[in-house]
């Protein structure tokens, strides 16, 4: 990766990437935080350019705050930007809870073994619950149940954002990038790949849309955008056949969806990308078959703030690992087209979020918040930056 480390203070860099707008308590002061990682991760996104011949849309900071700046949130500490995913404490520990889907609600008394809380509030409940649980039990019944829940860690970084298993030379001439992918990370890589001049087919089941069509219109928009659309049902013969077709006149495949998904249907990956001579991108929350969404999978890569007065700790930014992976994804694949390979791109969100993160805890010294009016302005190293909103990309 390329370096492109400012050497400015860390906390202005922070301040002026405008995601610190989205971090820190709700009716309080913005979190003051270390910004090198996001520095890493223009490093990915001038390694895409360079390999595409031309700029990105935007730089880092604009596609992880991008959301944001469209749908116009703002931070709220220990419940994530969108609000679906919450910080809970455990027995020793504390869990990112996500319950973005309706199933997921439905799915809390049996990860939990209580009663139906019918009317009740399910995350005070689920905060009851779970306070007196040990995280490794609760993470268990949650993989079981298809549940998105991260423990709120810091694993220490590894060397790759993600891996490559190379079966043989790349078929030439195909031109398509199938997006069999949903919300974020996937419709991302898929949606850059396509300014490497390929056509992107943007793949859907019968009756099971990508789901951030509910979500908000701009956004789905821009992530969307260009794509061709089609039908395919996985789940019948004739769906499967025409999914095989569409594997040998494509270039890349772009999925989101766990292993124990497509082996169910009789798909395996590997086997994929070897037979049609592809790039197969696989991006999940943690490299398994556990769920997970950006919230979780950001918290589960060592994302998160300390709450200085020893509450809860906070979110960063809004759905983090999302961009993070999509970005990661979009390069792997990218650098193994341009080898003329095939192969296997495998990226778990969490491990891409601790990757970027690279060790640092986030924390930063010799640095001041101070209010100015309406806005705030971080001063460090005789300089001082404005606390900028988060920016969507151009």
């Amino acid at each position: 990766m390329e370096s492109t480390l400012s050497g400015r203070h860390p906390a202005l860099v922070w301040a002026e990437s405008g995601l610190m707008g989205l971090s820190g308590p709700e009716h309080g002061p913005p979190a003051v935080a270390s910004g090198r990682w996001v520095e890493r991760l223009d490093g990915v996104v001038s390694d895409i350019a360079g390999l595409r011949g031309q700029p990105l849309r935007s730089d880092a900071a604009g596609f992880l705050g991008e959301r944001a700046a469209l749908v116009g949130r703002g931070r709220r500490g220990s419940v994530s930007v969108g609000g679906a995913c919450r910080m809970v404490a455990a027995a020793d520990g504390v869990l990112a809870v996500s319950l973005a889907r309706t199933s997921d609600t439905e799915a809390v008394p049996a990860w939990l073994e209580v009663d139906d809380p019918g009317g009740s509030d399910v995350w005070a409940v689920v905060a009851t619950e779970v306070r007196d649980k040990p995280m490794a039990e609760l993470l268990e019944r949650a993989e079981w149940l298809g549940l998105a829940v991260g423990e709120a860690t810091r694993p220490s970084p590894p060397a790759k954002s993600c891996s490559f298993t190379d079966v043989g030379s790349a078929e030439s001439g195909c031109k398509k990038v199938l997006d069999v992918s949903s919300l974020w990370a996937g419709p991302l890589c898929a949606s850059l790949l396509g300014g490497f001049g390929f056509e992107v087919l943007k793949v859907e089941a019968p009756g099971r849309p990508d789901g951030a069509r509910y979500g908000s219109p701009a956004f789905y928009e821009r992530l969307n955008q260009g794509k061709q659309e089609t039908v395919v049902d996985l789940g019948s013969e004739d769906g499967r056949r025409r999914f095989q077709d569409l594997c040998r006149e494509s270039a890349v495949v772009v999925d989101g969806l766990r292993p124990r998904v497509w082996a169910n249907w009789g798909f395996h990956p590997l086997e994929v990308a070897e037979s049609a001579g592809l790039v197969w991108v696989s991006i999940s929350g943690h490299g398994d078959n556990r769920a997970g969404f950006g919230d979780d999978a950001a918290v589960s890569g060592g994302l998160w703030l300390q709450d200085p007065a020893g509450g809860l700790p906070w979110f960063v930014g809004d759905a983090a690992a999302d961009p993070i992976a999509g970005l990661v994804a979009c390069r792997a694949a990218a650098e193994a087209l341009a080898a003329g390979r095939a192969g296997l791109v495998e990226v778990a969100m969490s491990q891409a979020a601790s990757w970027v993160r690279a060790g640092d805890d986030l924390s930063v010294g010799n640095a001041e918040l101070i209010r100015q009016g309406d806005n705030w302005v971080v001063h460090a190293d005789g300089d001082e930056q404005e606390v900028l909103a988060p920016r969507g990309a151009a």
